[in-house]
């Protein structure tokens, strides 16, 4: 299926600047371009962090290679897990780099911010783990009441 509008006069229709435009409003620009290409054109590199939610609870790892261990702070504000990661400026050859990144997740419901632990590997990825909400099973107390069920109904 070819995507051209359906038009009888085609002299005015410009095959070029419609697929910019659509390319444009499906926000695939840089398809047109190689992946090194598209990497150095942002002058950073693809984001890996990923969030998993399933039986085994919430999962989300963030790559934090570039920072020392001190530099990355984990904390909960409500339901929501921050994830900051910073450093100053610092000499790097003829070039000064100061980088500071700052990630929040949202807990999905039922989960609690005081469960939430995180490791860092060393290789740089940080992951935070939340456990599922406990399934509590308790006993709801069967209370008798005087007239039959169908007696009321009718």
């Amino acid at each position: 299926m070819a995507v051209v509008p359906s038009s009888t006069n085609l002299n005015d229709w410009d095959y070029w600047d419609y697929r910019r435009r659509l390319w444009r409003d499906l926000d695939l620009v840089d398809w047109d371009l190689p992946y090194w290409k598209r990497l150095a054109r942002f002058n950073s590199s693809p984001d890996l962090s990923r969030v998993i939610v399933g039986k085994d609870g919430f999962e989300a790892n963030v790559d934090v290679h570039p920072f020392k261990p001190y530099e990355v702070q984990v904390k909960t504000v409500g339901d929501t897990v921050v994830v900051e990661a910073k450093h100053d400026k610092r000499r790097d050859g003829d070039n000064y780099v100061g980088r500071h990144i700052v990630k929040r997740f949202v807990l999905p419901r039922g989960f609690y911010p005081n469960d939430v632990r995180s490791e860092l590997s060393s290789d740089g990825i940080l992951t935070i783990k939340c456990p599922p909400p406990a399934q509590v099973e308790r006993s709801v107390y069967v209370r008798q009441v005087g007239l039959p069920y169908l007696s009321i109904k009718n």
